[in-house]
């Protein structure tokens, strides 16, 4: 406050002029301290995440929107992409060493780009040192720098493998079939890595929606994903995705992954992704063949003889009845049912006695469409 203002207050007051007091008041106020510069340094990245593909590791990150000090940041700022073996004799990135705005913080820098606010990604092409090699460990960290050159301090280290790369999946077929698609590719030189499968949709089935953002509409039930799936399999060779929609089209790729401990933990290397294959699935497949087919004597209740066949119903979904076909010798099948049966037995009346008969039937489903035959019965019409 000024010198002058408790004087000129006093008098004020002992005048008994209130309002002039305040007014008084309020015009000696103090401003305050004045606040420090903004060093304008992007805020520390927090989601910085490391992925192993073939030869190169792939970071993504989201960069800041605002500085250290809640500013927004105006334009790119330079981010540098860290890499250090893990156990090295390299000085760690220690807390104490962040937040000073000098300079850099000291790392050994493999990558500049430029980043801004929002989702973010830089390669790291590893030297080939770092490919052929026995498995190891890199530790990943990325550091925002503003215009002056200066950072708030790297992120929190995350960890890729090193070391060589599971072969690339060659000869990836894929078909429709009624348990689902079937993926088959070349089997693997070296035994032991796992699999990892993406499939995405080229074009949805007839009056399906379109999937929207984190819509699950994956290979495995409730994968948060938009258009694209994955999931992980032993390799064998092949897969069976028994999720894919009837009158969808997809797009399917395969890549192995080599599995790599370390600290408790297990890194990850994926080898390059197999060439893309598509396949339309079907909507409507012929039913299941019938089972347990027998044949068994007997007569009517007029005394006359008859075959009674009986087998095992099909359980699936859309089966519409069964055909009787019957034969007593090898020039051809007659069918017998001119309408599907609904029940899993049959009486055929129409026999001779003494005469010897086979037996077959075929599952028909809402479509028409026919089951392969199932397996014969024979069976002697009774003599009375």
């Amino acid at each position: 406050m000024d010198e002058k203002c408790p004087t000129l207050v006093r008098r004020v007051l002992l005048s008994g002029i209130a309002g002039a007091a305040l007014g008084v008041l309020a015009g000696c106020a103090s401003p305050g301290s004045p606040l420090p510069p903004s060093l304008k340094l992007p805020a520390v990245v927090t989601d910085l995440t490391a992925t192993r593909v073939a030869g190169k590791v792939v970071l993504r990150w989201t960069t800041p929107p605002r500085t250290t000090d809640r500013l927004l940041i105006q334009g790119p700022v330079a981010a540098e992409i860290c890499r250090d073996p893990v156990g090295s004799t390299a000085p760690p990135l220690t807390p104490a060493a962040r937040n000073r705005g000098a300079r850099p913080v000291p790392c050994k820098v493999v990558e500049r780009v430029q980043a801004r606010p929002g989702v973010s990604e830089a390669v790291d092409t590893l030297p080939t040192a770092l490919t052929a090699a026995t498995p190891g460990v890199l530790a990943y960290r990325v550091q925002l720098l503003n215009a002056a050159g200066r950072t708030a301090g790297p992120s929190a280290a995350v960890y890729a493998a090193s070391g060589e790369a599971p072969e690339a999946v060659t000869g990836l077929k894929a078909s429709s079939t009624k348990p689902g698609v079937v993926l088959e590719w070349t089997h693997p030189a070296r035994p032991g890595d796992s699999v990892e499968l993406a499939r995405t949709l080229a074009k949805p089935a007839p009056g399906a929606a379109e999937p929207k953002p984190g819509q699950p509409q994956g290979l495995l039930p409730g994968t948060e994903v938009a258009t694209e799936s994955r999931f992980s399999a032993k390799e064998t060779g092949g897969a069976i995705d028994r999720t894919a929609q009837a009158g969808a089209t997809y797009r399917y790729t395969v890549e192995r992954v080599r599995l790599v401990s370390f600290g408790g933990k297990t890194l990850q290397i994926h080898g390059e992704p197999s060439l893309p294959v598509e396949v339309a699935v079907q909507a409507v497949f012929a039913p299941d063949i019938p089972s347990g087919l027998v044949a068994a004597p007997a007569f009517s209740p007029e005394n006359r003889p008859v075959i009674d066949l009986s087998w095992e119903p099909n359980v699936e979904p859309h089966v519409a009845g069964y055909k009787i076909y019957r034969t007593q010798t090898d020039d051809g099948w007659q069918l017998l049912t001119a309408q599907p049966v609904k029940t899993a037995a049959y009486r055929d009346a129409a026999v001779t006695a003494g005469q010897r008969y086979r037996y077959r039937v075929n599952a028909v489903n809402d479509a028409g469409m026919e089951s392969t035959p199932s397996g014969e019965a024979a069976e002697m019409a009774p003599m009375p």
